[in-house]
C-alpha cells in the first residue's frame, strides 16, 4: 500500500516539472519556431555612446587683461554676477599713479603761480623797460661829461698855480686822480650809453615776453603728462565691454596679477554654446545640424539639454597633457539654467 502511494507521488511531480519546462521553452521560443532560446549579449541591442567634455559659453566673450603689474585692490563683481557694459569689476592699486598725478598738479599750482608774476612782470617792463642802472643813463652821462670838463678846467688852473708855486705837489696829485677818476665814470657811462643805443630797452621787454612764453610751455606740457596719466588710471581697471555675465580670475583683494593676467572674462549669454573636446577617433561622429544631449554637472544625470553641433574644428588643441579636437554646438534646449563656464559631457549615440 505505501509503495503504491509513493509510486503515485513521484509520477505527480514528474507531471508538474515537464509542464514547467515546456512553458518555459515557449518563452523563448525563437522566430522560425524553434523550440531552443535565442543567446543575446548584455549590449545586444543597445547603441554605442561617445561622450566628450563640454563647457559652457556665452555666444560671444571678451577677455579682459590688465596692463600693469599690480596688486588687486577691490572686487565689485564676483564670477556668475551679470554686469552692463561700462561696469568696473575690479580694481588694481594705483598708489604710484596717484603720488606721480599729485606731484604734477602740485608743479603745475606752482607754474600758474609763476606765470602771474611773470606777466605782471611784463606789464612793468612795457612801462618802463630798461633796469635801474640804464634808467636816465643820458642826463646821467651830460653830467658826468660836465664834472669832468670842470674838474679838467681845475686841473689846468692846479699846474699853473704849482708852478708858481702857490699849491703843494700833494694838492696836485690829488686833483689828477680826481679828474681820472672822473674819466673812468665817464667812460663807464659812455659804455652803457653803447649798450642802450644797441636796444637794451627792446631786448628787456623781449626777455620778459620769452619767460612769459617759457612759462606757459612748461605749464602745457605738464597739463599734456597729466591728461596722460589720468588716462592711465582706466588700465588699472577691469570694465565690462558690453552686457553679460563676466568669470573673475581675479577675485582676492590683495592678489597679485602680473602683466597681461586674464583678470576676466565677460560671456553675453543671450545665447549658451558648448564646448566640447572628443577624442580623435570619435570627432567624425559629431555631425553638424544633428542634435544630441548634454548632461551638465551641475544637475547630473537628471536633466538633459539638447544641443546642436554648428562647427567641428578638425585640428588638434591642446586638452591638459592631451591632445584633442573639439567641436562648438548650440544649446537649443534648456530646462534648468545652466551656469556660464560650467562642465559637462556631451553624448551621442551611435547605432550599431
Amino acid at each position: 500500500m505505501k509503495k503504491s502511494i509513493w509510486l503515485c507521488a513521484a509520477v505527480g511531480v514528474s507531471a508538474v516539472t515537464a509542464a514547467a519546462v515546456c512553458w518555459s521553452m515557449s518563452q523563448y521560443k525563437t522566430d522560425d519556431g524553434a523550440g531552443a532560446p535565442a543567446v543575446k549579449s548584455q549590449d545586444a541591442g543597445k547603441k554605442r555612446i561617445i561622450r566628450g567634455t563640454g563647457y559652457v559659453r556665452g555666444s560671444s566673450q571678451r577677455t579682459l587683461k590688465n596692463k600693469y603689474a599690480s596688486y588687486v585692490s577691490k572686487v565689485n563683481f564676483y564670477s556668475q554676477q551679470r554686469v552692463k557694459k561700462g561696469d568696473v569689476i575690479l580694481e588694481y592699486d594705483d598708489l604710484g599713479l596717484r603720488t606721480n598725478i599729485a606731484k604734477i598738479k602740485h608743479d603745475i599750482a606752482e607754474l600758474e603761480q609763476d606765470l602771474v608774476l611773470k606777466k605782471l612782470a611784463l606789464q612793468l617792463t612795457s612801462i618802463d623797460p630798461l633796469p635801474s642802472g640804464y634808467r636816465n643813463l643820458r642826463l646821467k652821462r651830460d653830467i658826468a661829461q660836465e664834472r669832468f670838463n670842470r674838474h679838467a678846467h681845475e686841473l689846468e688852473v692846479y699846474e699853473q698855480l704849482f708852478g708858481s708855486k702857490i699849491v703843494s705837489e700833494l694838492t696836485l696829485r690829488e686833483k689828477r686822480q680826481q679828474v681820472k677818476d672822473y674819466e673812468g665814470d665817464l667812460m663807464c657811462l659812455d659804455s652803457d650809453m653803447k649798450i642802450l643805443n644797441q636796444g637794451l630797452e627792446t631786448l628787456t621787454v623781449k626777455r620778459a615776453e620769452e619767460s612769459v612764453k617759457d612759462t606757459e610751455l612748461k605749464l602745457a606740457n605738464l597739463r599734456k603728462e597729466l591728461a596722460l596719466l589720468e588716462e592711465e588710471k582706466k588700465y588699472y581697471k577691469i570694465v565690462s565691454p558690453i552686457d553679460g555675465v563676466c568669470i573673475t580670475n581675479s577675485d582676492t583683494v590683495g592678489g597679485y596679477d602680473a602683466v597681461g593676467t586674464s583678470a576676466a572674462i565677460v560671456h553675453r549669454d543671450t545665447r549658451k554654446l558648448i564646448y566640447a573636446y572628443f577624442n580623435e577617433q570619435d570627432i567624425k561622429h559629431v555631425i553638424e545640424g544633428k542634435p544630441c544631449r548634454f548632461r551638465s554637472n551641475q544637475y547630473g544625470n537628471d536633466v538633459e539639454f539638447e544641443v546642436m553641433p554648428y562647427e567641428v574644428k578638425r585640428t588638434f588643441y591642446s586638452y591638459g597633457d592631451r591632445l584633442m579636437m573639439y567641436a562648438k554646438f548650440r544649446l537649443t534646449k534648456e530646462p534648468k539654467p545652466l551656469r556660464i563656464d560650467s562642465v559637462g559631457t556631451v553624448e551621442i549615440e551611435l547605432d550599431r
